[in-house]
């Protein structure tokens, strides 16, 4: 890759082209249950600084975070009169961005109707708060399974690494580093014994999506480990696809969003979605796995090299926050890596030339219920041999 593509796909500021084409998505801002109408929270989310809040109504706005009178942080105002009281002179701005109130006006003044902040429509689906960035007319929400089920249980989390977005993203299709990274033995117990066998995968890419599909040896000579992951532009990577309503084996969703801070930090908001069975409690896979010692490495920062998430975050940020892809020498085993980056610069292009990017719905008759088909199970060896991960839209 030489450095303009690198540039292209890593840059994510406003004007710059995978910027400009992560703006044309609905895009993941924080979790609705931390958002409480006493806590304005200053963010920031593609390179640009800006205030999540939620009014004494129960709406969220994302505004700019600076009063427009004399430029006082609106972190420190009050949840009031239909909005945000700057703790200054406080003057009020609702979710929509628009001064409201302004004590120190005459009376009649219209003053306050000149006066406008910028802010982003925002919506809450899932759990999730969504924010679409862009200039022109937003898009559909996609009504992902996941998001508008009333039949089970979610579980959030989420949590910062200082790296680019793309480190985390090509990431995903690479399951060789799975074995080499998450399948060592640390104090004598891998973090994840079920990656130890390198697998046999195949790659592919379609117009909305990059995955893979692969096998690795099970417990039991009759038995594989079969895993399928896939990217879906912008920002969701699926390890876990899960079941829709109606199908008679309930199965749970794992999914992640990575989200730019900044060019060089990333916020992973992760939902795990358990389908209701019947009452019963769902399984906990791999309750009996040890747990190892934390093993802490790194001369200037220190990561834990016992579980998954301290491994790729030693791996990726470890590349630096920008990681330099004129200098890589990639292989075969790298073309899960190579086809999201394909299928992100096809994205970008199509937004440069005035396209839609993949995974753009504009008909509200179309946004039908949307099931990435992502499977990861044990299974025997003649077992989903042929199946094919694909976006799904239900009836």
């Amino acid at each position: 890759m030489d450095a303009r593509e690198n540039e292209l796909l890593t840059r994510v500021g406003p004007g710059t082209p995978a910027g400009e084409t992560l703006r044309k998505y609905w895009l993941p801002v924080g979790f609705s249950h931390e958002l409480a109408s006493d806590t304005p929270r200053l963010v920031r989310w593609l390179c640009e600084e800006l205030l999540l809040f939620r009014d004494e109504f129960g709406r969220v706005g994302l505004i700019h975070p600076y009063c427009a009178h004399r430029g006082t942080s609106l972190d420190y105002g009050w949840i009031e009169a239909g909005g945000i009281r700057c703790c200054y002179h406080g003057w009020v701005y609702d979710v929509n961005g628009r001064c409201i109130e302004q004590p120190g006006e005459p009376a009649g003044s219209t003053f306050k109707d000149k006066i406008n902040l910028k802010a982003y429509p925002v919506r809450e689906l899932g759990g999730i708060i969504w924010a679409y960035m862009g200039a022109a007319k937003p898009p559909e929400l996609l009504n992902y399974h996941f998001l508008v089920r009333a039949d089970g249980e979610r579980n959030y989390s989420s949590y910062v690494r200082e790296c680019n977005y793309m480190q985390q993203l090509e990431n995903a299709l690479d399951p060789v580093h799975a074995t080499i990274l998450h399948g060592r033995a640390i104090h004598g117990a891998p973090a994840a014994p079920e990656w130890m066998e390198t697998p046999s995968f195949d790659v592919t890419l379609t117009k909305s999506m990059a995955y893979y599909v692969a096998r690795r040896k099970g417990p039991k000579p009759d038995t594989e480990w079969h895993r399928e992951v896939a990217y879906v532009p912008p920002l969701m990577v699926v390890h876990r696809g899960g079941s829709l309503p109606d199908e008679p084996e309930p199965a749970m969703v794992d999914v992640a969003w990575r989200m730019p801070i900044d060019d060089f930090n990333t916020q992973t908001f992760t939902l795990r979605f358990y389908p209701a069975l019947n009452g019963k409690p769902w399984p906990q896979e791999h309750k009996d796995r040890p747990q190892p010692a934390p093993l802490m490495r790194g001369t200037r920062k220190q990561y834990d090299m016992a579980t998954i998430n301290g491994q790729d975050s030693a791996a990726q940020v470890g590349q630096g926050a920008i990681v330099d892809r004129t200098q890589e020498h990639l292989g075969h085993s790298d073309r899960g890596v190579i086809q999201v980056r394909k299928l992100w610069k096809n994205a970008i292009e199509a937004c440069l030339k005035g396209e839609d990017p993949p995974n753009i719905i504009r008909d509200a008759a179309k946004n039908r219920l949307v099931h990435v088909d992502v499977v990861e199970k044990l299974v025997k060896k003649d077992e989903l041999t042929d199946h094919v991960p694909r976006v799904l839209y239900a009836s």
